[in-house]
């Protein structure tokens, strides 16, 4: 199982509550602890000097100056950067990340330079303040963090209507509260109430691949967090995410992954 870890254990402090951190890449102390892991915080990392990889979910990203990358609560994550490497931290912890309405809807966001200047101003406000360890810089920074996130926003859903990113995370959220027993790209729309055609056309112009795909996309990334996380034997993992067929669904984790679910699961516990 992989571990998960708070605020408090990224920083050392395991046995101290912390509902967020703010600080430079550079200056914070690197932890001691297992890769890959999940976190039960939000974070946010923004590399404006180095190289490396960064890796969420099994994803591969490359990480590059001015990209800023944005994990959830409860994704895998792991990477590897160079020595040189500089920016800045963020971390929330999921209660507050609640509070504060915060939800990744990318996993990096490329800042361009017309913006730089700003999220610099951003960050620094927030490090001055979290020097202070007051009330008033503890609500000055749980005002600054939606801002900051809010930018983010508008950088990623620039070209995007509300409706639209909406409307894909209800389908996420339709999928997990289902249990994944639908199968059904018209019981989906219909929950939705929206046409098959509807969604299928935003599924292709924002994820690039039909509603189906996405679908099954969301299901393969849920399969590699049970190989991982749970007892479930893969044939039970493939009846609990709506395959009806173990074979069928080992055909398409393999297909998704380039590897079977048992090869997968003991790389990824070979890292541990």
């Amino acid at each position: 199982m992989l571990k998960e870890y708070s605020i408090a254990n990224i920083l050392g402090v395991p046995n101290h509550f912390i509902s967020y951190f703010v600080g430079t890449f550079e200056g914070t102390e690197d932890p001691d602890i297992e890769w890959p892991h999940r976190h039960s915080f939000y974070s946010l990392v923004w590399f404006t000097h180095g190289s490396g990889f960064y890796v969420v979910d099994f994803q591969e990203y490359p990480i590059k100056p001015n990209r800023i990358f944005l994990v959830n609560t409860k994704q895998i994550h792991n990477w590897e950067y160079s020595s040189d490497s500089k920016g800045y931290i963020l971390m929330v912890d999921a209660c507050l990340g609640l509070e504060l309405g915060i939800n990744n809807h990318r996993t990096f966001v490329d800042i361009p330079t017309s913006y730089i200047q700003i999220m610099e101003s951003c960050f620094m406000n927030l490090i001055h303040e979290f020097g202070f360890k007051d009330e008033v810089a503890d609500t000055t920074i749980k005002l600054g963090i939606p801002y900051l996130y809010s930018i983010l926003n508008r950088l990623s859903f620039k070209k995007e209507t509300n409706f639209h990113h909406t409307l894909l995370d209800d389908l996420k959220m339709v999928i997990f509260e289902e249990n994944f027993k639908t199968s059904s790209i018209e019981d989906y729309a219909e929950k939705l109430k929206v046409t098959t055609q509807e969604l299928n056309e935003i599924c292709k112009q924002y994820k690039g691949i039909s509603s189906k795909q996405y679908i099954i996309d969301i299901k393969i990334t849920e399969a590699k967090r049970l190989l991982l996380f749970s007892e479930n034997n893969v044939n039970e993992i493939a009846y609990k995410l709506g395959f009806e067929d173990p074979s069928y669904f080992s055909r398409i984790f393999k297909k998704k992954t380039d590897f079977s679910p048992s090869t997968f699961l003991e790389k990824y516990r070979k890292q541990k």
